[in-house]
């Protein structure tokens, strides 16, 4: 944060410099009173070849209290600002400039430095410096788009000198539009800031920051990081240059799907020292797609009746994610709904969670079956006894009738177990034997308790009789 600062008191200074000769003919008196005492210029340009900075300020404080109505009491208050910045006191830098702008409320130098000290001060955690330091700003904008060129400078210089006090007060209010996450603005304001000084590390980075933080990204923000690490390095600010590129590379995984090609743009910034992006810079970047793009995509690259049951219910989760993630789903589910089409059921192979008589509860995707989780919930055709055991892998023939989102899950009726999953469903007969059975035929090998077997209507009958202990789906061999 130390070096940080420097590089905005640098470039305050270089404001100030550049900026005298403006301002001194925006802020002239109304009437200019001859100087009649040879003491007073020469109190003032001794005050001025002190050397050391802390020194000269007081020396200032000193002219100026002795001669308060002096015709050089305005050039005089931006040198006790300068020599007080150069002395790193901001406290009494910008004391020096509020009472230049009870003199002259539209002095560039005391607005922009009102405006840099209280962002600095703000950036070490004094929150409540960056009020004054914003409006300092805003009304420096204001000044600086009414100022006339002196017909003393050219205009080239004249246009530099606007760009430096537009780098301050940007930079200001870039900041403060950063702290409030309203990053459109912040990108605006850094933008400028970074026009008239491309080589300031505190506003390159908030513009990359204010860039990968927007919704949706701007990748440009990935080019003014990497600048901002060249920037830090060149310096040997080995730590602020760790520290960027940490946080520039998460968001580039993040953006990208992955750190491929990372390194390579640090090295080409660094290498090609240039101070604005290259064009279609960004382009040159792919995005991975979010979960709900490629719901999307999974849709526009497929034959909606050809995808999975596991495909389609990652397109159904995404539905209200977006007008276009709503079309996919209506595609997706039509889709399974033509499969059904003439009273057709559905087979599909399942995970069983829990099973009641008359309900199962199951995961279809594999990712679902792994941890576990409900994605299928199936009412029985006729109650199912005996129950498959939890965690078993089977197959159900039913017909999907609808789905709930959250938690997602299909909704499954008139179901039963497909035949080669019957036998799953076999084993020991539970008590109380079953009273009554149905009489659809659904062969059952019975097991006895002395070791034979015989072929049952279906498992409920097999369980019926008292003598049978387990059963098993199919005639008996």
């Amino acid at each position: 944060m130390q070096a940080l600062c420097r590089l905005l008191l640098v470039l305050s200074l270089a404001v100030a410099a550049a900026g005298a000769d403006v301002c001194a003919q925006t802020q002239a008196p109304a009437q200019i009173k001859p100087i009649d005492n040879p003491a007073e210029p020469a109190a003032y340009k001794t005050a001025l070849n002190i050397r050391d900075a802390a020194k000269r300020a007081e020396a200032l404080d000193v002219f100026l209290a002795w001669y308060p109505n002096s015709i050089l009491r305005i050039d005089a208050f931006e040198q006790l600002m300068t020599a007080w910045q150069a002395a790193n006191n901001l406290v009494k830098a910008d004391a020096a400039a509020v009472r230049l702008l009870q003199l002259d409320p539209d002095n560039l130098r005391a607005l922009a430095n009102r405006a840099f000290i209280g962002r600095t001060r703000a950036m070490t955690g004094n929150a409540a410096a960056l009020a004054p330091a914003v409006d300092a700003a805003q009304r420096g904008v204001a000044v600086l788009a009414k100022l006339q060129k002196p017909a003393q400078l050219g205009d080239a210089e004249f246009a530099r000198t606007r760009q430096q006090f537009a780098a301050v007060f940007g930079g200001t209010l870039g900041f403060a539009a950063l702290l409030a996450k309203d990053y459109a603005n912040a990108r605006v304001h850094f933008l400028e800031a970074v026009a008239g000084d491309p080589d300031n590390l505190q506003d390159v980075y908030q513009l990359s920051v204010a860039e990968l933080e927007s919704t949706p990204l701007d990748a440009l923000g990935f080019w003014h990081a990497a600048r901002a690490i060249a920037l830090a390095r060149a310096t040997k600010n080995e730590s602020a240059a760790a520290n960027i590129e940490k946080y520039a590379r998460s968001r580039y995984q993040r953006y990208h799907g992955s750190e491929d090609g990372w390194d390579d743009l640090i090295a080409g910034v660094v290498t090609a020292g240039e101070r604005s992006p290259p064009d279609k810079f960004a382009a040159s970047i792919s995005r991975a797609l979010s979960p709900a793009e490629l719901a999307v995509q999974l849709v526009a690259d497929n034959d909606p009746n050809s995808l999975s049951f596991a495909e389609c219910e990652f397109v159904l989760r995404h539905r209200d994610d977006s007008d276009a993630n709503r079309e996919a789903a209506e595609k997706a589910w039509k889709a399974i709904g033509d499969k059904q089409r003439g009273g057709t059921r559905l087979k599909v192979p399942v995970k069983v969670i829990s099973a009641t008589p008359d309900r199962i509860e199951a995961a279809l995707t594999d990712e679902n079956q792994a941890s576990n989780t409900v994605d299928l919930a199936v009412t029985l055709a006729r109650p199912l006894t005996p129950l498959p055991a939890a965690g078993v892998l089977i197959s159900i023939i039913g017909t999907i009738s609808d789905y709930r989102l959250r938690p997602f899950v299909f909704l499954m009726t008139k179901a039963e177990l497909a035949d080669e999953s019957l036998p799953i469903a076999g084993g020991p007969c539970a008590d109380p034997r079953p009273q009554m059975c149905t009489h659809d035929y659904r062969p059952a090998c019975g097991v006895r308790g002395d070791g034979s077997r015989k072929t049952y209507g279906n498992a409920c009958s097999a369980c019926a009789d008292p003598e049978v202990l387990s059963q098993g789906a199919g005639t008996c061999p």
